[in-house]
């Protein structure tokens, strides 16, 4: 009798389940690239040209080269209403800058395109050698370093002016008919715009399994968990979770929020890494664990074959 409770002490001491879970560790990674964003952008004359007709040509000038280098064809966009801080071309020494008219239409476009999925630019002109009035300085100072969405202010204008007043980027006025007068700005343009900016994770998240794997998965557990990961439609983590096939599961990003930066900032792609261990079959049943437990897979919260976490 002694030998026999021995031999029966074995078999419990060694007990291996005969039909075990099925189970295997399925690593997973999510990518957030960076993308173009709708380009935004107006223009501000502030020019000084005696001759009607000048004044009118040079304007049309400036209208088209930079519409054709911020809005080329397929570029996503609005061009806002211009503004004429020196009507007629002849400047006055009392100029403000209308900021109530540009804060309507920069709602209209983030109606558009998105609150936070924009950044605008301005394009200032001046052709005079002369400082700024302090009343328009004051309203650049303001415009770019106020609001919740202070936009980008290019400058073509004279050394005068940007004596005493800052922008985001300048180029130099030569001569009304000069060939290449928008030359720096267009290449600026070419280089930094459109802006980009993080892609925008789906409402409604990422399939956290592909069709194939979800015919063949009954239960499934997180093993591991970078930052900005959640489940949406189940709590993701150790424990057990069974798939429901009319519901399958699926999981959420959060991307940092920033702004829209220049394109040759080139910002680095977000890599979300993860590993999940699924079951599928026998998942109530037991499972000898590397570090020799018998343990039922689906009523303990831990991954088994990565060990515990």
């Amino acid at each position: 009798m002694a030998l026999l409770g021995a031999l029966l002490g074995g078999c419990e001491t060694y007990f291996v389940d005969p039909y075990p879970p099925e189970l295997s560790t399925l690593p997973r990674e999510q990518v957030v690239k960076a993308q173009d964003v709708p380009l935004v952008y107006g223009l501000i004359f502030d020019l000084h040209v005696p001759n009607a007709a000048e004044c009118t040509r040079v304007k049309q000038q400036l209208t088209a080269a930079f519409r054709t280098a911020l809005l080329p064809p397929g570029r996503k966009g609005m061009e806002l209403s211009p503004w004429e801080l020196s009507p007629g071309c002849v400047q006055s020494s009392f100029r403000s800058y209308p900021y109530s008219q540009y804060a309507d239409q920069l709602r209209q476009a983030e109606e558009l395109f998105g609150r936070g999925r924009i950044k605008p630019v301005l394009l200032y002109f001046n052709n005079v050698e002369l400082p700024l009035p302090s009343s328009l300085r004051e309203d650049f100072i303001n415009l770019q370093n106020g609001g919740s969405n202070p936009p980008h202010v290019w400058a073509l204008t004279t050394p005068e002016v940007l004596s005493n007043t800052r922008f985001t980027q300048s180029a130099p006025w030569t001569y009304s008919t000069d060939p290449r007068l928008t030359a720096r700005l267009e290449e600026l343009a070419r280089v930094q715009l459109p802006f980009i900016q993080f892609e925008q994770p789906p409402a409604e998240g990422f399939a956290l399994f592909t069709p194939k794997e979800l015919s063949g998965v009954r239960e499934f557990k997180g093993c591991t968990r970078p930052s900005g990961l959640d489940g949406v439609n189940f709590v993701y983590g150790p424990q057990s979770v069974p798939v429901n096939a009319a519901q399958p599961p699926r999981f959420q990003v959060t991307v940092p929020q920033q702004e829209p930066v220049p394109r040759n900032q080139k910002l680095e792609p977000l890599s979300f890494r993860f590993t999940l261990e699924v079951c599928r079959e026998d998942c109530e049943r037991f499972f000898s664990t590397p570090e020799g437990e018998l343990l039922a897979w689906n009523a303990t919260p831990r991954c088994f074959l990565t060990g515990p976490r």
